[in-house]
């Protein structure tokens, strides 16, 4: 059996989640003062902990860490904990059109349906020239405009 030495490089870009982190930290800090005022009050506190642990596996499911665009022409996107949430693959072959939407988020039309991405702003830019050059099809929006104007 033959093995080969070369190092496999991975183009990764780092994640943008969003106020909706922050609004479940919020949520996640405000169990756990009233999980602390219960317990130190003597109350009833196993409803708040169960509530607790759900916020805290929910938040660490579905934030997602970074994308990488994968030497098997996939994107990748990787959560931060995968117990529910695999990570999820977009075909880079299946995609048709690429907008963006805000400055960190991105519009990636497939062939059936479309995902909007989340990415930092410095790499947005990054991301998108990359998907351009392994699927030269894809369509960028507002691309083919400005090279038609004057």
């Amino acid at each position: 059996m033959i093995q080969s030495n070369r190092k496999v490089v991975e183009k990764k870009y780092k994640a943008d989640n969003g106020l909706g982190n922050i609004f479940w930290g919020m949520a996640a800090v405000m169990l756990l003062a009233l999980f602390l005022y219960r317990f130190t009050r003597g109350g009833e506190v196993w409803s708040i902990l169960i509530y607790f642990t759900f916020t805290l596996l929910f938040m660490l499911t579905t934030t997602i860490r970074e994308y990488a665009v994968t030497q098997l022409n996939f994107l990748e996107i990787r959560m931060v904990l995968r117990l529910l949430s695999k990570n999820r693959r977009i075909a880079i072959g299946d995609m048709v059109a690429l907008k963006k939407i805000r400055k960190n988020q991105l519009r990636i039309d497939k062939v059936r349906g479309f995902e909007i991405l989340r990415v930092s702003e410095s790499d947005i830019d990054a991301l998108i020239a990359e998907l351009k050059e392994r699927n030269p099809r894809i369509i960028v929006a507002g691309e083919n405009d400005e090279q038609q104007k004057p």
